[in-house]
């Protein structure tokens, strides 16, 4: 029997906003592509992934944005790195419906747009992993 090397992977929570036709997009402050929620904190383990995903909303769009969430409509992985160290980590999609609310972004994004999906599929490098751009173009070009 040999020695596994089993990767770690810290679990993360996304939504995809619908709003009509469009969804929320976030910009970083680097210029890619992101979408509403973060990582699970350790103190969260124990709770349902859809009330992580709810505070990281909150505080990435403010206390007034308001939606609701679905399914679970994908998974996809990051890799990065930040002072020093690698980071990877599994995101958890999911749909959501906009119901109120203005988005007061957080200092973790520059700015937000409402896109039509398709519009963005043309930037695959502007997404911050391909494996997340792979798995939202799938998902997408399922739905149309």
């Amino acid at each position: 029997m040999g020695l596994y090397n089993f990767a770690y992977f810290q679990v993360g929570a996304k939504a995809i906003v619908r709003k009509g036709n469009k969804i929320l997009l976030l910009i970083t402050p680097s210029g890619l592509y992101d979408f509403p929620g973060g990582r699970m904190d350790e103190s969260e383990v124990e709770l349902d992934l859809k009330e992580v995903l709810t505070r990281e909303i909150r505080e990435e769009l403010g206390e007034s944005f308001e939606c609701e969430l679905g399914e679970v409509i994908f998974v996809s992985k990051r890799h990065y790195a930040k002072n020093n160290q690698d980071y990877r980590v599994l995101v958890i999609y999911f749909d959501a419906q906009f119901k109120a609310g203005k988005v007061a972004l957080s200092e973790e994004h520059s700015r937000s747009i409402w896109v039509e999906p398709g519009s963005i599929l043309s930037s695959p490098e502007k997404f911050i992993s391909a494996d997340e751009y792979k798995q939202f173009r799938d998902y997408y070009h399922s739905k149309l």
